[in-house]
């Protein structure tokens, strides 16, 4: 009995670590217990549009379209899959397998490439057709396109669930960590000092023929 133990203890010891590189998806952690995967910092949505975004879910729950959905804004929010963005097909096979556990989940992928999902039904693919965030908007972008698609998914199954209006405010694509200065000041400098030098230029030629006519 206790060499049997010991050799399970040993076989334990031996997949434990196999299992835990194998789990490099942040998104499938979560989703595990939870309906929504938001991004890291400096990408989450505000809070209104996270309120809006799980209120949505849960009325979409409740008339029978449960829903995972993952929103990615970067390569970190993939974890040991960085290569998968802007691959939303792929990766949402991928969470997919990586939350199913005998069951059967729907799965809504947002990224800045596009948006796909598992399971979904029918019409998913004409439901989500032409829809992605917004350049550069992170996560905020990626929230409201996903209610965007969950009113159109849910709609497409007969059971709508109204899109909220914070979903359709336009959304101010995210300032970079860099603080690039705006292209006005970029373009729009050189050129300014350029027509101040030929004003200058010109101002001067115009008084030297002044003073050659007053000398003549």
């Amino acid at each position: 009995m206790r060499r049997a133990t010991a050799l399970l203890l040993a076989a334990a010891f031996l997949v434990a670590p196999a299992a835990a590189h194998a789990d490099g998806d942040p998104a499938s952690d979560i989703l595990i217990g939870q309906d929504v995967f938001y991004p890291y910092p400096p990408n989450q949505p505000a809070d209104g549009v996270r309120r809006a975004l799980d209120s949505m879910i849960a009325k979409a729950k409740a008339t029978g379209f449960p829903v995972k959905i993952a929103l990615i804004a970067a390569g970190s929010d993939l974890g040991a899959y960085p290569e998968l963005l802007g691959r939303p097909d792929k990766y949402a096979a991928v969470l997919t397998a990586e939350i199913s556990f005998n069951t059967t989940p729907r799965v809504l992928v947002v990224m800045p490439g596009g948006l796909a999902g598992r399971n979904l039904g029918p019409r998913a693919a004409g439901a989500l057709r032409d829809l992605r965030p917004p350049a550069g908007s992170g996560g905020e972008g990626a929230a409201r396109t996903a209610m965007i698609a969950l009113g159109r998914l849910t709609a497409a199954v007969g059971h709508p669930v109204p899109i909220p209006a914070i979903a359709r405010n336009t959304v101010a694509p995210a300032k970079s960590a860099g603080g690039n200065p705006p292209a006005l000041l970029i373009y729009g400098l050189p050129v300014a000092l350029l027509v101040v030098a030929a004003a200058i230029a010109g101002r001067r030629g115009r008084a030297r023929d002044a003073q050659r006519d007053e000398g003549g």
